[in-house]
């Protein structure tokens, strides 16, 4: 304990360069300090009539040490310590001088000093003064009490006054160290750092250039030095003389090159962290085919100033086309199991893709067709596992409704190779998909018993018309499947999903193709909007899975489709605002359901790759009206939410329409 406690305030006996030239600097300074207190003290021994020659003739002998000590000592931290001696010395003066109404107030003068000796950052400086102040109040007050009270102390106020010392050198201490170890030994720290990374970078040389990557070090102006791996002349082509890395690479990649200028500045001028820097430098570069990776370590010199960057290029391209390559087989994976699942579903959404991909490559298309097109393509593709076509058109749609820029030749080509990538392996799957109708086995009986029953020749014929169209229960359950896969990407868990539709329904799938294309925002809201997590559910007292019905009847001549879910309800006030803030009209209910069907108008604050555009209901909505239809919403705070969709009855098949 005894020997932590002297290594804790005995200091290294090594004294760095910066240290010795640090403690010259801050003794130079108290030598001018302690010199001022001369014609201080006399002033105050003049106003206090205490004697200003013996004030004069005290503070000159008190300065003699810390003269002889600049000059004799050597050991900067010695003469530190008679400046700490010197420090209470003065404060002892202080007191003396100061005899008067305010004489106790003086002594606060002790504990401003043993404060501001930590700036030598050497404990010994203040466990010195700490005992010379104690001696000092000890020793006047028996000797010559006035010197220090302006009253009849009692020894236990020499002891208070000890007490408070004490407390203060511990943290002065305390304080002291710390600077010494985190501000003085820093140079140690820096160098033993530095020692580190060179040999981090030696080692990283051999290693790179055994795995064959590039490397090679600039200087923060951007100029590389000679010394470079062999593959980085084979990648980039053997560099001009003197030649700085960002011209060496303009004739590779001039955006890459643009930007490392711009972050060899930023590191240049160190107002930020080396680190934070380092991160606004180029991290890839494009030769042709080829991607390489750019790293970037800082090389400090011994002031711990960044002096040079190592530089390491790696080849990613192999890597890149091995992550391209998965991410098709998965999404290839993603359409055998869809096709399994539902053949009739899932060709129906790829014949509607591909009618979106040819809407939007048509000449002339306008922002607002653009932006609907790509939110639905990119919902339906995200829906049914199509990332890579989801991910380019949020591209595209952010692109858009951020800049207003239309999806351009190039996009609009690197669209149509990533869909006929997929095409080509959809067609090995299925083959020829033109001119095929599929029937399950409960419905090939039927009709094969209706047929050995004699049943009448215009009743099987309408029922075999019938298989050109689709069962609206088959549909409803396919948006089920849907929906659960949904809720379990967006981190919903497991949802129960209510279908009733009559199995007599049934509808031309052509007509109705880009109705249901549209239709999927609306389970998309009710499942990312609507629905709540199972920690919020548990909270409100709801069920800890989600609920949504969907349902299809008909009714006073009309056919209708609705979907419900027992999520949060709309948020009226926030479509208000919305409202407002587009200039739209909000002074009743009618209008605030307008305003939630226009574009741009949405309840949620973040967009993501399935939601937050304000674009799918007023796309559901068109596409609704477009086969004569119209939508209600009945939405209640905290209970839920219903959209329903109403079209007159000869929309449906004709089997449908006869009572």
């Amino acid at each position: 304990m005894i020997k932590q406690l002297r290594d804790y305030l005995v200091l290294p006996d090594e004294i760095s360069p910066f240290e010795a030239n640090y403690l010259a600097r801050m003794n130079r300074i108290s030598w001018v300090f302690f010199a001022l207190h001369l014609p201080v003290f006399v002033a105050i021994a003049w106003w206090n009539q205490t004697g200003p020659l013996l004030a004069a003739v005290l503070t000159g002998v008190g300065l003699i040490g810390p003269a002889l000590a600049s000059r004799t000592l050597k050991n900067p931290r010695h003469v530190s310590i008679v400046y700490g001696f010197t420090s209470m010395l003065m404060g002892g003066l202080l007191v003396h001088f100061g005899q008067g109404p305010i004489q106790i107030e003086m002594h606060f003068y002790f504990f401003v000093l043993l404060a501001l000796l930590s700036v030598f950052a050497n404990p010994m400086v203040n466990v010195v003064a700490a005992v010379t102040v104690a001696l000092h109040h000890l020793i006047l007050y028996f000797a010559l009490p006035a010197s220090v009270f302006n009253y009849d102390a009692s020894i236990w106020v020499v002891v208070v006054h000890a007490l408070f010392v004490v407390l203060e050198t511990v943290a002065a201490c305390f304080i002291a160290r710390s600077f010494f170890d985190n501000v003085i030994g820093l140079e140690k720290i820096v160098a033993r750092r530095t020692q580190e990374l060179d040999q981090r970078n030696g080692d990283m040389r051999v290693l790179l250039d055994n795995a064959s990557q590039g490397f090679l070090s600039i200087t923060t102006e951007g100029t590389f030095s000679p010394e470079r791996s062999r593959v980085v002349d084979e990648w980039l082509g053997a560099p001009p003389a003197n030649a700085q890395l960002s011209d060496w690479l303009r004739g590779i990649d001039a955006n890459t090159a643009d930007w490392l200028e711009l972050g060899l500045e930023s590191v240049r001028e160190a107002e930020l962290p080396i680190e934070v820097s380092l991160d606004q430098l180029p991290k890839t570069l494009h030769r042709g085919d080829q991607t390489l990776r750019i790293d970037y370590t800082p090389i400090l010199n011994r002031q711990g100033q960044t002096e040079k960057l190592l530089v390491v290029f790696s080849d990613l391209t192999s890597m890149l086309e091995a992550k391209r390559a998965e991410a098709r087989q998965q999404e290839i994976l993603q359409i055998f199991d869809r096709i399994m699942a539902n053949k009739a579903g899932f060709l129906e959404f790829w014949e509607e893709a591909e009618r979106l991909i040819q809407t939007l490559s048509a000449e002339g298309s306008d922002p607002v067709t653009s932006k609907r097109v790509l939110h639905t393509l990119k919902g339906n593709c995200g829906i049914f596992g199509l990332s890579s076509i989801a991910e380019l058109c949020h591209e595209l749609e952010n692109r858009l409704v951020e800049g207003g820029a239309l999806p351009t030749d190039t996009d609009l080509q690197e669209l149509d190779r990533r869909w006929q990538e997929l095409k080509r392996s959809l067609d090995r799957f299925i083959g020829n998909r033109k001119g095929r109708i599929e029937i399950d086995d409960v419905e090939y009986e039927s009709i094969l018993t209706e047929l050995i029953a004699g049943a009448p020749r215009e009743e099987l014929a309408e029922r075999i018309a019938s298989w050109r169209f689709e069962p609206i229960e088959r549909r409803l359950e396919t948006l089920a499947d849907q929906a659960k896969g949904l809720a379990k990407r967006l981190g919903k868990g497991t949802i129960d999903i209510a279908l009733e539709a009559p199995q007599s329904l049934r509808m031309e799938p052509e007509h109705w193709r880009g109705f249901w294309a549209a239709f999927v925002h609306v389970l998309r809201n009710a499942v990312d909007h609507g629905l709540e997590s199972k920690v919020e559910r548990s909270a409100a007292g709801k069920p800890e899975k989600g609920q949504i019905q969907l349902r299809s009847w008909v009714a006073d001549n009309e056919f209708h489709i609705a979907l419900a879910d027992d999520g949060r309800g709309i948020d009226w006030e926030r479509v208000q605002e919305i409202a407002r803030s587009q200039g739209l009209p909000d002074d009743n209910t009618r209008d605030l359901m307008n305003a939630l069907f226009a574009d741009g108008v949405s309840t949620k604050t973040t967009v993501t790759e399935l939601s937050g555009r304000g674009v799918g209901l007023s796309a559901v909505k068109e596409a609704a009206e477009a086969r004569e239809g119209r939508v209600q919403i009945a939405s209640e705070p905290g209970r839920g939410t219903e959209l329903r969709f109403s079209f007159p009855i000869h929309q449906l098949a004709p089997s449908t329409q006869r009572p």
